[in-house]
């Protein structure tokens, strides 16, 4: 087990039963209980400055902290103090938030702790690296409509919403975040080095609203062989795209056939090429 994956109180017990913990600087003194074993010049509160009703300049509090960051670089269980110190309570803070501990000042490890933080997500990285992600955000980059962005990206628009979505999730930021945001973030994270990104006014949605295609039915031609040529309107469901000819279309039904081919004929002659055997056995007879 790894010192982060050891909880506060596992850390605080290797400090406090640590063989030399009876010797550590900070320590009162045995001949001054007011003084610091490490150096009996300093109080033995030093590594935690004075009390609320002490004042204590700029000055005095550096000096302070440097004379008892000196007891600590001499202390047998400097390390094993630090480890307590800067582990991570559950609800996010540090074990010490305040005061001199294992040797760095509280603005140190609050310093640690947040570099911990953002280097957490880092090593997930490579949830952006898929080429499609990075497509869907060097295309946000240029541009923001919905269709703009799938075309450039060279999806659809479905999956560029999703994409979009998948981003914003992975970075960590709220589903109402700006696109302006989502970019910053990205290229924090050095997800779009050398590409310039395009700036908005800021009231741009990194997620885009749900998206709907242009007004208008979709037209598909069903030619058959004794009648055509027969149209079809197909009218897209909102949001969903248009209906590809896979799915299934109620066609009306032409007596004497039993399938119904889809094709893209122009004339009776692509007919003809379709059905060869079935037009030579019609002209014989």
């Amino acid at each position: 087990m790894t010192v982060t994956e050891k909880s506060t109180e596992q850390l605080r017990r290797e400090w406090v039963i640590h063989p030399h913990f009876k010797y550590r600087g900070c320590a009162p003194d045995a001949d001054d209980p007011m003084r610091m074993a490490g150096d009996p010049s300093l109080h033995v509160g030093a590594h935690n400055g004075p009390d609320a009703f002490l004042p204590e300049g700029q000055v005095e509090r550096r000096l302070r902290e440097d004379a008892a960051i000196e007891v600590c670089l001499n202390c047998p269980v400097m390390v094993q103090c630090d480890a307590y110190a800067s582990s991570v309570r559950p609800d996010g803070r540090l074990a010490e938030p305040e005061g001199v501990w294992g040797g760095r000042r509280a603005l140190e490890r609050h310093k640690a702790l947040i570099r911990a933080r953002h280097a957490v997500p880092a090593a997930s990285d490579r949830r952006f690296r898929t080429a499609q992600k990075q497509a869907v955000l060097r295309a946000l980059a240029s541009c923001w409509d919905p269709f703009e962005v799938a075309d450039a990206a060279g999806v659809d628009v479905r999956t560029a919403n999703w994409q979009r979505s998948s981003l914003v999730r992975l970075l960590g930021l709220p589903k109402d975040v700006s696109r302006m945001r989502a970019l910053a973030v990205a290229r924090e994270r050095g997800l779009l080095d050398g590409v310039e990104v395009v700036p908005d006014d800021g009231s741009v949605p990194a997620i885009p609203p749900p998206t709907r295609l242009p007004a208008g039915p979709q037209q598909l031609h069903m030619w058959g062989v004794e009648e055509f040529p027969t149209v079809v309107e197909v009218q897209p469901r909102a949001g969903r795209g248009v209906r590809s000819p896979s799915m299934k279309v109620k066609f009306r039904c032409v007596d004497g056939q039993e399938d119904l081919v889809l094709v893209e004929a122009t004339g009776v002659a692509d007919v003809c090429e379709m059905f060869p055997a079935e037009i030579a056995l019609e002209a014989a007879a």
